[in-house]
């Protein structure tokens, strides 16, 4: 793979113009744009909030439900263990200047970042609490400052509580319309909910507000799913370079975005490329984990999830890729880890929490063989989410269960958005 990137240039106006139609980019705002650039450094190195936004706004994947309660049988035995401990450790200078001088905004920011940074690694929904918690005194002021505003809402996506985060959103960008961490946040999660053109128009202030590799990554996220994927993926790649001075959280999103457009485009080893350099430089990144161990299933490499994913099994969304995986190479572990995530998902259930729906979807078709069941939640989870991972395990359950009503539904979303997926059955999508 060979890269390039300007992370001190705007977008080049010709290259938007190919991108985004919809852009209404004045020759005044370019100028605007520029000059600014003269006047300041890298607006995408040395923004400190977006480094930390861009790595857990995409965390869109399921959080893990609360498991039933056992007894251990021994006080020496370890009921879990906590990967994040060394980093929460790191945090104690921040939790101590919050205690100390909790009217510093800087430090709660710095603590609630550290601990959002953490549940993306992890995919602990606990830190997401941590993080909700340091920020509700500077939530519950009159008038909340943009930056809570904008980090609450990302914690708010985290519990898939979208409306929500969207209203916040929305007070964000009226009090500080060039807040370009609201604005991405704002265009991943309008984008997950399927309002492309709304997220295209939010990813338009990212022109003013930063440098050429956001705003295009935001630009080309969404096009590449609404009929422009080949462009969109020739476009994110000619700007991109695999270069270490670039903050490890927009790498890995980059490398995520051009991982899945490749995949979409019928090119899985591109794909797989770009998932292993995402890994090298994020081993615990479970986002990335997850999509890659998915590339690996889809090319029946069982073993090699195993291998990646096994001492993953406390993270809920890894855990049902290790079932998939044992189940198929019919391993005893394969029924400990669909034990063990089947108790997570009922006790979700008793709980009426259907946030994850796709999840278990999946389990219920590829564990379970319940395609059904698996349809019921895929159509339920579809009422909300239209990522690529949604759109193939609604696909797979419809065929599954043969259900043309539900492919019908599937063809004319495609029909209608453009959207393409090349490691989808080609008798359903273009």
């Amino acid at each position: 793979m060979s890269f390039r990137i300007s992370t001190r240039r705007c977008p080049d106006p010709r290259t938007v113009s190919r991108i985004d139609e919809g852009a209404q980019l004045l020759p005044a705002a370019w100028a605007f744009c520029r000059a600014r650039e003269r006047r300041w450094p890298s607006p995408c190195l040395e923004r400190w909030g977006l480094v930390g936004l861009v790595g857990v706004v995409f965390l869109l994947a399921g959080l893990p439900a609360i498991g039933t309660p056992r007894v251990p049988s021994d006080d020496a035995a370890v009921l879990e263990r906590v990967p994040a401990a060394a980093e929460t450790r790191k945090l104690e200078p921040l939790r101590r200047a919050v205690a100390t001088h909790p009217d510093d905004l800087k430090s709660a920011f710095a603590l609630a970042q550290g601990y959002l940074d953490i549940g993306r690694t992890t995919a602990d929904p606990r830190f997401v609490s941590y993080a909700q918690a340091v920020l509700s005194p500077w939530l519950s002021r009159p008038r909340p400052d943009p930056v809570v505003l904008t980090w609450t809402a990302t914690s708010l996506q985290y519990l898939h509580r979208f409306e929500e985060a969207l209203d916040l959103l929305d007070r964000a960008t009226a009090a500080q319309p060039q807040n370009g961490e609201a604005w991405l946040t704002k265009a991943t999660i309008l984008q997950v909910l399927g309002r492309f053109q709304a997220a295209r128009r939010a990813c338009q202030p990212l022109t003013l507000t930063n440098g050429q590799l956001i705003a295009l990554g935001c630009l080309t996220s969404v096009n590449s799913l609404t009929g422009r994927l080949r462009e969109s993926y020739s476009a994110l790649r000619s700007v991109y370079v695999d270069d270490p001075r670039i903050p490890l959280n927009i790498r890995v999103w980059i490398l995520d975005e051009l991982a899945d457009m490749a995949l979409r485009a019928g090119d899985p080893t591109e794909a797989e490329k770009y998932w292993l350099a995402v890994l090298r430089a994020a081993p615990r990144d479970a986002y990335s984990k997850s999509a890659y161990a998915d590339l690996l299933l889809q090319q029946h490499r069982e073993t090699e999830v195993v291998h990646l994913l096994r001492a993953d099994e406390q993270q809920d969304n890894l855990l049902l890729r290790l079932a998939i995986a044992g189940t198929r190479l019919r391993m005893v572990d394969g029924r400990r880890w669909s034990a063990l995530f089947e108790a997570r998902y009922e006790a979700a259930l008793r709980a009426d929490d259907f946030t994850h729906a796709r999840e278990h979807a999946r389990f219920l078709l590829e564990v379970r063989g319940d395609s059904a069941g698996a349809l019921r939640l895929a159509a339920r989870n579809w009422q909300i989410q239209r990522e690529p991972a949604d759109v193939r395990v609604y696909l797979a359950a419809a065929r599954a269960a043969g259900n043309r009503p539900a492919l019908q539904i599937i063809q004319e979303w495609i029909a209608q958005t453009g959207y393409e997926d090349r490691s989808a059955s080609a008798d359903t999508l273009p």
